[in-house]
């Protein structure tokens, strides 16, 4: 599969330029996320506050030029924090001010053998940061500080996620973790037969955690004890995680099918679509009854979440997209690789509202 291999090779030579680089542009794709006020964009050597009435930057981080490398998705948190995750040398795990950019913590916490690929989960006054040395971090959510870790296995890229009980955690290794923070071991792990980079999505009562993975399937798998309920087959492997909208789990694969599953018992509602090209990102699923996917192509598409019809054509972002979309107020926002514009926002309707240079 050539796009895969490709896939494979711009984001483990990112990981190779972040360990061993001194000042090379970043070769992986963006991290994204957004309040109500701005976005914060996490691509190369810096991280960036981009207002999002008019797409101006507010501030970016580090204010110099530095060598750090990013490409977690910055995360916020409910006590006003917006954590970061170096994949660079320094391998540094901080937090800034997102209304400045200013470090908040006394130091980062600088502790992990590896670099950040995965964005961390903030659970009351903790911080789960999964890190590619096969560990999962807790660090304390006021200061940084190195609480306790659980040494997993295998590479850890994707987000740690939790039902309020368990935190998530999937590896390279092919296997999902359940990690039960009180007496901080292994609850469950579950084989999946394949690598697992992207996070599994989570049942808004907790009891069901729905994941692809190199499997060509998506899977159900029961939160509470790791056993099967469903799969699911799809044409080829799914990237990252699936995203839930009540009783239907929408996904999408590296050969650019898309699904609509029932989250009962994961049956296809929708024709075989393919839109252009292959897809690594989450769907984003809108309020207005459509459900958005970003391709490798540089396109973004909305579809009709009842009959899967397309509303309209692709809309050309340029650059190749592997990030989520993000969605904000009434803008929808991608960030493509190897594109002109570091940011792009979208209106509902698909027309370009504004797009960020970086500068």
């Amino acid at each position: 599969m050539k796009h895969l291999k490709m896939i494979f090779l711009v984001l483990l030579g990112a990981i190779l330029l972040s360990a061993c680089a001194t000042g090379a542009t970043s070769t992986s794709w963006p991290g994204l996320s957004a309040d109500s006020t701005n976005a914060y964009l996490a691509d190369g050597n810096n991280v960036y506050a981009v207002r999002l009435s008019d797409g101006v930057k507010v501030w970016q981080y580090p204010d110099k030029a530095g060598t750090p490398k990013f490409f977690a998705a910055p995360v916020l948190t409910p006590d006003g924090q917006l954590l970061i995750a170096s994949a660079g040398t320094d391998r540094a795990f901080l937090s800034l001010d997102p209304a400045t950019g200013k470090e908040k913590w006394a130091a980062p916490y600088t502790g992990a053998q590896n670099i950040w690929i995965a964005s961390p989960l903030v659970v009351g006054d903790m911080i789960y940061a999964a890190n590619n040395d096969g560990t999962l971090y807790v660090l304390k959510l006021a200061t940084g500080e190195f609480q306790w870790s659980l040494p997993i296995s295998g590479s850890l890229w994707g987000a740690p996620v939790s039902n309020g009980k368990l935190i998530f955690v999937t590896s390279l290794d092919h296997f999902l973790y359940a990690i039960d923070p009180q007496s901080r071991k292994v609850a469950w792990k579950a084989n999946l037969g394949g690598s697992i980079p992207g996070s599994p999505a989570v049942s808004a009562d907790g009891s069901t955690l729905y994941i692809g993975g190199f499997t060509k399937k998506v899977t159900a798998i029961n939160a509470a004890d790791g056993a099967i309920r469903w799969t699911a087959e799809t044409k080829d492997w799914v990237w990252d995680a699936p995203a839930l909208d009540g009783d239907t789990v929408y996904a999408a694969d590296i050969s650019g099918y898309i699904y609509s599953l029932g989250a009962a018992n994961g049956k296809n509602a929708w024709p075989e679509l393919q839109p252009d090209g292959p897809i690594t990102a989450s769907p984003l699923v809108l309020s207005d009854g459509t459900v958005v996917f970003v391709t490798e192509s540089g396109l973004a598409y909305a579809f009709d979440r009842a009959s899967g019809k397309a509303w309209g054509v692709g809309t050309n972002i340029g650059g190749k997209i592997y990030t989520t979309p993000v969605i904000s107020g009434e803008l929808i926002l991608v960030a493509p690789l190897g594109a002109d514009s570091l940011l792009v926002a979208l209106n509902k309707g698909g027309n370009v509202a504004w797009k960020f240079t970086g500068k």
